[in-house]
């Protein structure tokens, strides 16, 4: 990828439907005039190996035509044996631009993967302590040598146009293909009753295909009347797509987690046990207009009207489609003042809209997720130093229908009535000192249910949120030592306790992991050795009635060469 954007407020009104508090925009690598050529290795634990290539420029001097090519492939393990992480992506591009004000870029990006699966392991042994006060080894492995894998092969493709009609006004249009297979072989996990050291298995096989195209068309005007300056930006956008998934079970003998004996061979699939066939379209119309008033006032409004059809059905039958349809309008809005001093204080409200797909383990049909949300904060940027910017918001988010993990089922979602995040943002990023570069952020969130159909639920935290995380990494310059080749980096990422879903009747304890980096760079030439969990710091991610323990030690050793 070039970059990821987090793109906020009012302003995501224009990337259709999206939950109110922003939405993140991947941007792969484009074509560009200038030469790129770069090749970078890696090695690393678990069997890391990697190498990847980033070539482009001109198709010949002064040409209309450019062109880029992103490739890798990756032959690695993971620190659950023998899980692999291997992977094959190639990402072809090439820009057409006959003049300053016409562009065509075409994209494409394909990729085969294969991932491992380890079902998560039961609280009994991981959070609490198991029989004889025994703890589950760190990752244990509970399917079987050969048979738990993820096989998946994506295919994107893309076109943008643009076209500047004059100095106002400007046209542009996307236009993506997408299509998606996985062949997911897993075993499922649960606790025996009656021996409380082991667990009964299942092994499934899943497939499932998802194809689909997405448009977006968009006309940008500009104009200035006195002293307000209007970037108005009106499109509409559709997407269609259609899924299929198929389930099948196998029979499993059960695995002591304590003393595994691996090696047993999965039954033979048994009937069907869950199809099912499901096709959407989705179709929107947007409408944002950005106001500049005077020097200091800047106001950003969007309205979207979105529809949406749901249909589905069981798979590999003829039975009628269950069909549900839903439409919404929703509107954002945002404010900034550009005091002097470098000091922006803004307010933002922002409202949602999500239909969602898929149903719950009993077959229910999920309702769309809708959402509101109130911000006001301020951004600090002062002149002449270094590009140092410092923000602060407060945030008040509720949200209805909002999936969570099914505490007894991993694989499936269930829905909440509504939740409430009352909470507070701080970042600070850019050149601290001449050597020094730091990026921090702290988030507070106090999410809650307020409305359930169970109601003991109601005041309850949500699962698996915590109260505090936090983030730094400073990147410092060895110059003043005499070694101007020479950065080095470190940093902390904090996760605060949380509920762990069963009722809230246990906490999941909070960590923090250190982070390094030691980086050479001299002319063309750039070594890297990263280090993830220095301290290799034993931690638990929960989900209801299941864990898993966090990545342990890492360590990637990385050289590129550009020219």
């Amino acid at each position: 990828l070039e970059r990821v954007e987090l793109v906020k407020g009012a302003a995501s009104v224009l990337y259709g439907m999206s939950a109110p508090g922003g939405v993140l925009a991947t941007v792969s690598k484009r074509p560009t005039a200038d030469a790129v050529r770069e090749v970078v290795t890696e090695v690393g634990t678990y069997g890391h190996k990697q190498i990847g290539v980033d070539l482009g420029g001109a198709v010949a001097p002064g040409s209309d035509w450019t062109w880029r090519l992103t490739a890798l492939a990756r032959d690695s393990d993971t620190p659950v044996r023998p899980l692999q992480d291997d992977n094959v992506y190639i990402a072809p591009a090439l820009r057409w631009q006959p003049s300053a004000a016409t562009s065509l870029t075409l994209l494409m990006q394909h990729q085969k993967r294969r991932l491992g699966y380890s079902y998560p392991l039961p609280q009994v042994g991981t959070l609490l302590l198991g029989p004889g006060g025994q703890r589950i080894a760190r990752f244990r492995f509970v399917g079987e040598p050969g048979y738990d894998r993820q096989d998946v092969e994506q295919t994107n493709l893309t076109a943008l146009f643009e076209h500047q009609v004059n100095e106002q006004a400007t046209l542009r249009q996307g236009l993506r293909f997408f299509d998606s297979e996985a062949d997911i072989f897993f075993t499922n996990a649960t606790p025996d009753a009656a021996v409380p050291t082991r667990v009964q298995r299942r092994a499934i096989d899943e497939f499932e295909r998802v194809r689909g195209f997405s448009s977006d068309t968009s006309w940008q005007q500009r104009w200035r009347s006195g002293d307000v300056q209007h970037t108005l930006i009106a499109g509409v956008d559709y997407t269609r797509y259609r899924s299929e998934s198929e389930w099948y079970a196998r029979s499993q003998t059960p695995l002591d987690l304590y003393q595994p004996q691996y090696g047993a061979v999965p039954g033979a699939p048994a009937p069907l046990a869950f199809s099912s066939t499901s096709q959407r379209w989705q179709a929107g119309l947007y409408v944002q207009d950005q106001i500049k008033l005077g020097e200091r006032w800047v106001a950003l409004a969007g309205l979207r009207h979105d529809w949406s059809d749901y249909r589905s059905r069981p798979f590999f039958t003829a039975a009628p489609w269950s069909v549900e349809r839903t439409d919404a309008f929703t509107g954002r809005v945002g404010v900034v003042y550009l005091a002097p001093g470098g000091w922006a204080p803004f307010a933002g409200y922002s409202q949602s809209f999500q239909p969602q797909g898929g149903t719950d383990a009993q077959g229910g049909r999920f309702k769309p997720t809708e959402g509101e949300q109130f911000e006001v904060g301020v951004r600090w940027q002062p002149q002449g130093e270094g590009g140092l910017l410092l923000s602060a918001a407060v945030y008040d988010l509720r949200q209805d229908n909002v999936l969570t993990t099914d505490p007894v089922n991993p694989q499936f979602s269930v829905q909440t009535g509504q939740a409430r995040s009352r909470g507070a943002e701080l970042e600070v990023r850019g050149q601290a000192t001449r050597h020094l570069e730091v990026v921090g952020a702290y988030g507070y969130t106090d999410r809650r249910i307020t409305r359930s159909n169970r109601p003991e639920e109601v005041g309850r935290r949500a699962a698996e949120v915590p109260y505090h995380q936090a983030s730094v990494w400073g990147n410092y310059r060895l110059a003043a030592w005499g070694l101007p080749a020479w950065t080095l980096g470190t940093g902390l990422r904090y996760t605060g306790d949380m509920e762990d879903g069963t009722s809230n009747a246990y906490r999941v304890p909070g960590y923090g992991v250190i982070d390094a980096m030691l980086a050479w760079q001299q002319g063309p030439w750039r070594v890297a050795l990263n280090v993830r969990n220095l301290l290799d710091k034993e931690f638990l991610v929960c989900s209801g009635a299941n864990c898993l323990n966090g990545s342990p030690r890492t360590a990637t050793l990385s050289a590129s060469y550009r020219w």
